[in-house]
């Protein structure tokens, strides 16, 4: 495999573990330590804040993040098919 292909994947593995970080330590404290925390997300306030909402169906991500994330994706997959390939 490709070295840039092993980065790319290091750092979307780095990001999400940041963020289930950030969503366990909320979570920890809602539901374990019973405190009086909010669990709704703290972007749009309209749902729990689960590891699924954050990653693929908060409508404040989805406006622009989920789309960046995406285009990134698929220009890194673009790039490395045509270095493969030969094509310039």
């Amino acid at each position: 495999m490709p070295a840039i292909i092993i980065i790319i994947v290091v750092i979307i593995i780095i990001i999400i573990i940041i963020i289930i970080i950030i969503i366990i330590i909320k979570c920890y404290a809602t539901k374990i330590l019973n405190t009086e925390t909010d669990s709704k997300c703290r972007l749009c306030q309209q749902f729990d804040e689960t590891i699924e909402h954050i990653i693929s169906t908060c409508p404040i991500l989805a406006k622009e993040k989920y789309i960046k994330r995406h285009d990134r994706v698929c220009a890194q997959l673009h790039f490395n098919i045509c270095k493969e390939t030969g094509v310039q």
